[in-house]
């Protein structure tokens, strides 16, 4: 054997990466948008999906499972959508689209019956559209739009983008023709047609019928008519129908062609006095809901969103709620008051045997919460629902489905709100913390000049990787007789200067460990005039470290 090494190649497991590449390819007049993931394993053939409305990219990450190659395309053509058919009326568009389409198909040599087409609203009519123009055998459509033009007029962007400047009513007219000329035009009815709508969504009646009379000539048309007090707008058929939606795709993308006919799914229509029944029931049990959606400082103050309200409905019908945050500690209780909030959709989170809407189930917190006068310490954060014309009063430990880590200086103490699934606590704690030797610390500049104090330097602690910009936050603190002072400071990444100052042998990453007041400073025209010493106080996990910084003498102000 030769003793040179060879030299090295590229791994294979890292060349196989499933995720969605995002890439532009120019096909024809127009470049098309679109990510692509590969298959995985031996599930050769090619799901195409097309976007709805106000979406980047269609279905979001609920084709996850789905193992079968992947292209996704966007509806973006000189900044504009074209609902994959006309850009400013100009079809060629299509030909560039269907162009991206058969050069995946070339790639990954499948044939126009292994293609499946899927989309919703706007992606629903561009499946049925492609399938049609291009003789392709699978579609799986939810609520498509049938007059293409009548529904771009007047609806934002869309309108202007398609239709052309003024939307004028001759080119309205020529794209409410389109799908019914495809369908009339289309004489190969072996195709496997999926259909999917919902008498909660108000396109049923305006849109999606008007396609039944011609789809149901063809040899495998389905309807899915989804059945669902939850269902009440148009984006949530898609929502409500996906198990089925999933279910037919992974069995097209199998090579199999299920055939379901024109079916009802979901539940039976609800008995009026049984919901009323259980409903009222579920009012009187011992529970009440609070979750946080939405938590930051702002302004000075904490500004919270979430849900709280009373599970169920009085037996009189929907009353009015008061919610209250309430911070507990050693015994004692500090109460604020929260705003009642209208939300749309918690009928569908918050679903439970029967609909019940919870109209008013939001609660907000704007500008209250300054904590200004709350004495230092940790606090336990409940809220409080109460129903007036019930005498129902009930308090419950707030929750949040994601981690929440909210940090803010306020005065002499900072601000922390943290916590999660297991509730959500508020600490209050001096703003100068430990001086420790085991955090690495150096001052690149600290000087005031009229009132406005330019500081920047190295704080990080050594272990705790500081490689994103939430890593940790600094304060610039003045510590003197008339009191203590603190501001926020920015986090900078700065390796030049954070690298030199790590420990030999540390692998650690700490390129934003590095803070700064930034160009314009931090202005300290509103501190009192005297003696101070500057400090930078670093909060990170649960430590809060403090280094002095050098000092500073605040003049009167002139």
């Amino acid at each position: 054997m030769k003793n040179a090494l060879p030299p090295l190649s590229p791994n294979y497991a890292t060349q196989r990466n499933r995720a969605y590449q995002e890439s532009v390819e120019v096909h024809g007049k127009w470049p098309v948008e679109f990510q692509f993931r590969p298959a995985q394993g031996d599930h050769r053939r090619l799901l195409v999906v097309f976007s709805s409305v106000g979406s980047k990219y269609g279905f979001g990450n609920a084709l996850e499972s789905v193992k079968c190659n992947i292209l996704r395309i966007r509806d973006h053509f000189d900044g504009g959508a074209s609902y994959y058919v006309a850009r400013n009326m100009d079809f060629s568009v299509t030909d560039s689209i269907q162009a991206l389409i058969e050069d995946h198909m070339r790639r990954l040599r499948v044939t126009r019956d292994e293609v499946t087409l899927l989309g919703a609203s706007k992606g629903g009519s561009a499946a049925l559209y492609y399938g049609l123009k291009y003789d392709y055998k699978n579609i799986v459509a939810s609520t498509p739009q049938y007059f293409l033009g009548s529904y771009s007029k007047g609806h934002g962007q869309l309108g202007d983008a398609v239709l052309g400047e003024g939307q004028p009513d001759e080119n309205v007219a020529v794209m409410d023709a389109v799908m019914k000329d495809l369908l009339d035009k289309d004489t190969d009815l072996k195709r496997n047609v999926y259909l999917v709508s919902s008498p909660g969504d108000y396109q049923y009646e305006q849109e999606v019928r008007h396609y039944l009379p011609a789809l149901r000539e063809y040899e495998n048309f389905n309807f899915l008519f989804v059945e669902s007090p939850t269902v009440r707008r148009h984006d949530e058929v898609v929502r409500q129908a996906l198990p089925s939606i999933l279910s037919i795709v992974y069995s097209l993308t199998e090579g199999a062609a299920p055939r379901w006919g024109e079916v009802r799914i979901g539940t039976d229509p609800e008995d009026p006095q049984e919901a009323s029944a259980y409903l009222a029931e579920l009012r009187t049990r011992d529970t009440v809901l609070a979750t946080l959606n939405r938590a930051e400082f702002a302004d000075g103050s904490l500004r919270l969103k979430g849900h709280a309200f009373l599970p169920g409905v009085a037996p009189d019908g929907p009353t009015a709620e008061t919610k209250r945050l309430v911070l507990e500690k050693d015994g004692r209780s500090w109460v604020y008051p929260l705003e009642t909030t209208n939300e749309i959709r918690l009928y569908r989170d918050y679903f439970e045997e029967y609909f019940c809407e919870y109209a008013t189930g939001g609660f907000a917190a704007q500008g209250e919460l300054t904590f200004t006068d709350l004495p230092q310490g940790t606090y336990d954060v409940s809220v409080c629902v109460s129903s007036e014309d019930e005498g129902i009063e009930r308090r419950t430990r707030l929750v949040a489905p994601n981690a929440v880590d909210r940090r803010r200086a306020c005065g002499d103490s900072e601000l922390l709100f943290r916590g999660g699934k297991g509730g959500l606590k508020l600490v209050k704690r001096s703003i100068v913390g430990v001086d420790s030797d085991g955090v690495c610390f150096s001052v690149t500049k600290a000087e005031e000049r009229d009132r406005t104090i330019h500081a920047e330097g190295v704080f990080f602690l050594p272990g705790r990787n500081a490689d994103r910009d939430g890593h940790a936050a600094y304060y610039l603190v003045l510590q003197g007789r008339t009191g203590c002072h603190s501001f926020p400071l920015g986090v900078k990444k700065n390796p030049g200067a954070v690298r030199p100052r790590k420990h030999p042998g540390d692998l650690g990453t700490y390129d934003f460990g590095y803070f700064s007041t930034g160009a314009p400073g931090v202005d300290v025209s509103g501190v009192p005039a005297g003696k101070y010493a500057l400090l930078v106080s670093m909060s990170a996990g649960g430590a809060l470290f403090t280094k002095k910084a050098g000092k500073v003498n605040l003049k009167k102000a002139r």
